[in-house]
């Protein structure tokens, strides 16, 4: 297994060049799936938005595959963002049911919602990788590949906190780099776990 560095560099080389591309994918995303959704509330009434925010879980999971086909050298133009929306039953079940099982981990105690969060985080993209798997198998395929690695995601996560300080100090335009740059990292991060489940 590569150390988290090793990810982070893969990531950094993978994106030189393609910066603003996936910087106006995310500003993109920020837009349809909080923008608009503020909107609604603001000019129609209060808790439309959380209504929108459930359409547009496959956009946030078409943001999340974007940069796995970017690592693959596949086409990874934003517009492939709504790809989702052409699988709309599968990805909207899955996201729907991350979303419910982490909710329930964090009303419970915080721990147990960070361990769900990071158990089912490979399964966005072992659904784009399986046509035919069900959405709650691939919450349950991601629970088994990441059985012994989410310490390893843990410290992952903890190292982008100084990008996280920044970005907040930018007024948030420091998120429209560093989202791709935790992405592409975490694509990388399921790369490897899958060439070790089939080795």
């Amino acid at each position: 297994m590569k150390s988290n560095q090793e990810f982070k560099n893969l990531a950094l080389a993978d994106l030189e060049g393609n910066w603003a591309k996936f910087a106006i994918a995310t500003l993109l995303l920020f837009f349809i799936s909080g923008g608009v959704g503020a909107a609604f509330d603001i000019f129609f009434f209060r808790g439309t938005s959380n209504l929108w925010s459930l359409l547009c879980l496959p956009l946030m999971w078409g943001y999340d595959v974007l940069f796995l086909r970017l690592i693959r050298k596949e086409p990874s133009n934003v517009e492939r963002m709504f790809d989702g929306y052409k699988d709309f039953v599968r990805v909207f079940l899955l996201g729907l049911l991350k979303s419910i099982a982490v909710l329930i981990g964090f009303c419970l105690l915080i721990v147990p919602g960070i361990i769900l969060a990071f158990g089912f985080a490979m399964s966005d993209y072992i659904l784009a990788d399986d046509k035919e798997i069900s959405s709650y198998d691939a919450l349950k395929e991601s629970w088994s590949l990441m059985k012994s690695h989410k310490t390893q995601m843990f410290w992952l996560s903890l190292s982008f906190i100084g990008w996280f300080i920044l970005s907040f100090l930018t007024l948030g335009i420091g998120f429209l780099f560093l989202c791709p740059y935790m992405q592409t990292t975490l694509a990388h991060f399921y790369e490897e776990l899958k060439t070790d489940s089939i080795i």
